[in-house]
Parts: structure tokens; sequence; C-alpha cells
């Protein structure tokens, strides 16, 4: 069965292992380590990546920087669930940027998504990866937003992240909008209604109840 190729601009496992070297450290270890991973480039072939340091974790870490980096280097102008959401954002708030530039959209507009998208939204999931940004995180993170700024602010946030992730659907980072099953944000009631009181209560009775006046029916025969 053949295996399935990689998406592009993603990796696979990454690997190490020791350089052969002369020189090592007085301790008898080798002084530096490879680490290796395939990664599939925007023209659609897969060229092998490494990059070395002083112990494994530097050699990974030093490999996992260039992997990251050789991905945001997007020829192709596609996105994958490996990109993080930050460049996402920064793909989305240019977008707008030329909408309002082309009157389809307000610049008013333009400043209350941008204080949310930096005040909020790239603090909160920023760092994540495209992939990462499931119902159940962005429903915590907005949940979280709307205790600490309020039911308006959220619903601006929530705007902000549907439209980001409507954007990755598009250029193929992701099939669905996480944002749309997300809970919907009410802000709490200022007059919430209350329950009446016993004595509340029987006010509305006492209002129905006709006094006694003594006079004859009208409708009785005299």
């Amino acid at each position: 069965m053949p295996r399935t190729p990689l998406p592009i601009g993603t990796w696979g496992e990454i690997s190490t292992r020791t350089l052969k070297l002369n020189k090592t450290k007085k301790n008898g270890k080798p002084v530096k380590h490879l680490a290796h991973a395939r990664f599939r480039d925007h023209d659609g072939k897969v060229r092998a990546v490494t990059a070395t340091g002083t112990t494994k974790t530097a050699a990974r870490t030093a490999l996992l920087t260039k992997l990251q980096n050789r991905a945001k280097t997007n020829h192709s102008g596609d996105l994958t669930a490996a990109h993080k959401i930050n460049h996402l954002l920064n793909l989305w708030e240019r977008r707008f940027e030329g909408q309002v530039a082309d009157g389809t959209r307000s610049p008013t507009s333009l400043d209350t998504y941008r204080r949310a998208l930096n005040n909020h939204v790239r603090p909160a999931i920023g760092e994540l990866h495209i992939g990462e940004a499931t119902t159940r995180r962005l429903d915590i993170v907005l949940a979280d937003i709307k205790h600490h700024a309020g039911a308006a602010t959220a619903r601006t946030c929530r705007a902000v992240i549907s439209g980001a992730m409507n954007l990755a659907v598009r250029y193929g980072a992701m099939t669905t909008n996480p944002a749309r099953e997300v809970d919907t944000i009410e802000a709490k009631p200022k007059n919430p209604p209350r329950a009446l009181t016993a004595d509340a209560r029987t006010v509305p009775r006492q209002r129905r109840t006709t006094p006694t006046t003594g006079r004859a029916d009208p409708a009785q025969p005299s």
C-alpha cells in the first residue's frame, strides 16, 4: 500500500543521530548531533532538511525552527494546518485592509477588529497551529474573553476568528470553520426577571375582585 504523501508545507518524523567527529568533549561525549526530517515543499517535492546542535535537544529545536520558517515561505499561496494562527491572522488583516482601500469595508470596522485582534485574539490563540483551533478550544477562549472584557468584545473577537477561519477553509488549511459552532454569546440582561413574592401575587387578585355595592343585579327580574 503506497505511503500517504505529506501535505504541502509540512514535515515528517524528526530523527537525530550523532555526528562522527574526531573532537569530543572532556567527558567523552560527541560535540555535535544531527537532526533530520523530510519536508514537502510548495512545489510538491519532498526534500531532506537538517540542523545540528551540541545536544540532541538543541539539534531538534534548531531543525523545528528551520522547518517552521520554511513552511512560512508560502510560494503557493496556500495555508496548511501546520501554520500558526498568527500567520493566518496576518493574512486576514491584510485582506481586510485591502477591502477598506476598495471601499467595501469601513475604516471604523477595521479599527474595532484590530483592537480585538491585538488585545485579545492574538494573545489567546496566535501561537496555536491552525489545525489546533477546535470548536471546544474556541468556546473556552471566547468564554474567557467574555468574562474579562464583556459580551460585546467577545462577539467582536468571534467575528474576527470566524472570518480568519473562513479564510483558512478557502485556502485549504481546514475543511470546516470551527468558529461556526461555538456557543452563542449573550449579554446579561440589565433588568433580569424576578419571581413574585407572596404579597406581590395577592395584588392582582385584589384588583380583579369586584366590591359588593348592594345594588340589584339588572339582569334579574324585579
